[in-house]
C-alpha cells in the first residue's frame, strides 16, 4: 500500500471547507465566509434546476450557506439587500473565488 493514498481515516480528518475573513470597507466591518461542501453544491444545483426557484431564491441559500458569522436567515437577508448593491455583489465575489467559480453571481447571470 502506498504511504500517500488516501484511507477513510484521512477522509474523516480532512478539514470540510476552507473559510476566510472578507473585510467590507464600505462598512467597516468583517463576515465570516466558508466555500461549499460538494453536498451544499448538488442541493444547490438541485434547487435551482427546480421550478419553484429562481436566480433570488439561489443567492439566498448560497448567502446562508456560506456566511457563517453572522448567520443569515431570511430576514436577514432581506435587510441586507436593502443595502447597496455593490458590496452585496462583492460579497458574492469573494465567494465565488473561495469556491474557486469565477464572475459575479447576479440574478441577471443566472437568468441567461
Amino acid at each position: 500500500m502506498s504511504k500517500n493514498r488516501l484511507t477513510l481515516e484521512d477522509i474523516q480528518n480532512i478539514p470540510d471547507v476552507p473559510t476566510e475573513e472578507l473585510f467590507i470597507k464600505e462598512w467597516n466591518k468583517s463576515i465570516l465566509i466558508q466555500g461549499i461542501s460538494k453536498k451544499i453544491q448538488i442541493d444547490l444545483g438541485r434547487m435551482f434546476d427546480s421550478d419553484d426557484s429562481d436566480a433570488f431564491d439561489y443567492q439566498r441559500e448560497l448567502l446562508k450557506a456560506c456566511v457563517k458569522e453572522p448567520e443569515l436567515d431570511d430576514k436577514t437577508i432581506d435587510l441586507l439587500y436593502e443595502k447597496d448593491s455593490k458590496v452585496i455583489d462583492n460579497i458574492f465575489l469573494a465567494i465565488n473565488a473561495l469556491n474557486g467559480v469565477g464572475g459575479s453571481a447576479s440574478a441577471d447571470e443566472f437568468q441567461e
